[in-house]
Order: structure tokens, then C-alpha cells, then sequence
């Protein structure tokens, strides 16, 4: 057959080399056009593509008719869209002789939408998975073709992570896909649209944390949110001036590798702490507090359960250790992270 892939994010790239090693024709690669003037910039698919020899096209907007004629010309049999940045009009769908597949990285109809990897995290989901489309006008609406089995999410993987898994298991799916396409032995299944859910654009505003959410949650606010925004806070750090006197300074801090305190450790910390601090003024645990800061490791309290915090990044700094973090920013135990709160 011969195929156009369309696709600009890595996403995309375990799949175009495998049909790249089939016996297909890859026609043309289309891509999101380059941003920015820095040299040497490339993005994943037009990576690959260079390197194949494959031509590129990279349109601000493949929609605009004025593309039409050159998309016709060449003779696609099928489209091949992954991690591309455009939905396609029925124009351009309508351009190749079997339409357009797509590879979605969720168990659709769940998580329709730019980020549903990022959005299954966020929302604890414990399995994930991969749906091959037809592509239709409507956002990942189209009939289903193949999905994967679905495979868990472990405890330390970021959505970058799962990520890369999905994307090797979809490019395991396209070539069947192909082959029924091709054959006329396809059997599309219209998804179920009651049960669909949305996967909408990530926000950087929804990287800060309320440490009024319990400790799972904001662990997979962690995992969903990599490789960006990113999960962050604030916290008031005493800084040296060039008079080597004290200042402090409301900053933002980007938090790292965070995990949460098996609950019976988390007892025995917070009996430790209630006992050193009987009587003493704010000795009330809230949402946000240290509860410890030392060299061995720092834990916060949340609205239910404890964190332990492995990496910090403090604004225009590079991300270390924690216990690096402490010894150039000492903090106080009974000190607070974000906003304040009340309760626990």
C-alpha cells in the first residue's frame, strides 16, 4: 500500500519504523511545521524521516484548500495519523483511497482527546492502553479497528514512561491493521459514545499542588503530569545576600520524585513529631507541613497520608536531591509548603 504518515511527537516513531521495515510505500511524511529559530532543531517523526529519506511536508494548516490538489497527488492509499497536532477535515480524510487510521494512546472511547495517557494517570487509572480509529471529523470518534489488552500502570512511571510502552504495543497493532485494510477483511466496531470521557490539552496551572489532596493523588498528579507541566509549589526559603545576611523569599519549587509513606511509618512519624512538638505553638498538622528535613529524607503531610519528597527544583535552578536541596536551603520542620490551610 502506499501510505503518508502524519505525525510530529515520538509517539508516532515505533510505528513508522516498523512500516518503514515492511513492504509498504511511505509516500510522504507530514509534520508539524518547526518552531522557533534554534539550530539544529528537529522534532522525532521528522527525525526518522530525514534519516529514511522520506519527504516532508510541513504545512501550518493541512485543512487550508489550497492544499488539496498536492495532498491528491500523491495517491495515498491510506493515511497513517499519530501524535500529529491537527485533526484532519473531511477533505483531506477523503484524499486517500481507504481514508485515515489513527493510533490513540487510551482504550477508547475513555480518554478522547490531546493528552489521554496524561489524563489516565492523573486520574489513577491502574491499566492503560491503545485503540486503532478510523479517522473521522469528530475528535476520536471513529469506529474501532484494534485495541490492545490492557497493561498496568506501576507505581514509579511518569506518563513519559507508559508513554513509551503504549507506543511500542500500538506499532505492534498497525500492521495488521494495514494488512486487513488491504485485503477488505476489516470489521470496524462504532464505539459506544455513552461511555466516552475527555482527555483535553494539559495546563500549567494544573501543576500546582493542593496539598489539601491526599497523598495518592498527588502522586499521580506527579506521574500524569511529566514530562510537562510539571507538579510544583511554594515555600518561604532563607537565602544569603551578598552581605552574607539572611533574606527570605516566597519561592516556586518544582517537585521531583515523590512516593507515599506506608501507613505505618506514617504513624510512628507523626507520633515523633506531635511529641517533640507537645504544646508549642502551630504544633497542629496540616495539609502542606514538614513534618521531617533531614539529611536522611523529607516528608510533607497531605490531606490524607503522608509524602515523601525525593527532588526539588527551585526556580532558574537545576533539580537535586533533596538532601542536597536542605543543605543549601535549610527548612524548619513545622514549616509549610503552598498556601495556607487550615485542618487535617
Amino acid at each position: 500500500m502506499r501510505i503518508v504518515i502524519m505525525g510530529t511527537g515520538g509517539f508516532a516513531v515505533p510505528t513508522f519504523e516498523r512500516l518503514l521495515e515492511s513492504n509498504h510505500d511511505i509516500a510522504m511524511v507530514v509534520t508539524m511545521p518547526l518552531r522557533g529559530t534554534r539550530s539544529g532543531k528537529t522534532t522525532p517523526v521528522r527525525n526518522v524521516a530525514m534519516e529514511a529519506g522520506i519527504p516532508v511536508f510541513d504545512p501550518e494548516n493541512i485543512n487550508d484548500p489550497v492544499y488539496l490538489q498536492q495532498i491528491k497527488s500523491w495517491n495515498a492509499d491510506l493515511f497513517f495519523v499519530c501524535d500529529y497536532g491537527k485533526i484532519l477535515a473531511p477533505h483531506v480524510i477523503g484524499a486517500s483511497k481507504f481514508g485515515g487510521i489513527n493510533l490513540h494512546g487510551s482504550l477508547l472511547p475513555k480518554y478522547r482527546g490531546a493528552a489521554p495517557i496524561n489524563r489516565a494517570l492523573l486520574n489513577g487509572e491502574p491499566t492503560v492502553g491503545v485503540s486503532v480509529i478510523y479517522i473521522t471529523p469528530e475528535v476520536d470518534a471513529g469506529p474501532v479497528v484494534a485495541t490492545s489488552e490492557p497493561i498496568p500502570v506501576f507505581a514509579d512511571e511518569t506518563a513519559v514512561d507508559v508513554e513509551k510502552k503504549l507506543a511500542i504495543i500500538g506499532a505492534k497493532l498497525i500492521p495488521n491493521v494495514v494488512a486487513q485494510i488491504e485485503t477488505g477483511k476489516i470489521r470496524p466496531i462504532p464505539q459506544q459514545n455513552g461511555e466516552a470521557s475527555k482527555a483535553p490539552k494539559l495546563k500549567k496551572h494544573e501543576g500546582e499542588i493542593d496539598w489539601r489532596r491526599s497523598a495518592s493523588e498527588i502522586v499521580w498528579q506527579y506521574q500524569g503530569l511529566q514530562p510537562w507541566p510539571k507538579i510544583f509549589t511554594t515555600c518561604r526559603i532563607n537565602y544569603h545576600t551578598d552581605s552574607k545576611a539572611k533574606s527570605e523569599k516566597q519561592t516556586r519549587l518544582i517537585i521531583g520524585r515523590i512516593r507515599p509513606i506506608d501507613d505505618n511509618i506514617a504513624c510512628e512519624i507523626i507520633e515523633r513529631f506531635m511529641a517533640n512538638n507537645s504544646g508549642a505553638a502551630g504544633a497542629d498538622i496540616v495539609p502542606g507541613m514538614i513534618l521531617e528535613a533531614s539529611s536522611q529524607r523529607m516528608i510533607v503531610a497531605t490531606g490524607s497520608g503522608l509524602l515523601q519528597i525525593y527532588e526539588l527544583q527551585p526556580e532558574g535552578r537545576t533539580m537535586t536531591s533533596a538532601a542536597d536541596f536542605l543543605r543549601g536551603h535549610p527548612l524548619a520542620v513545622g514549616q509549610h509548603f503552598g498556601k495556607d490551610v487550615n485542618g487535617f
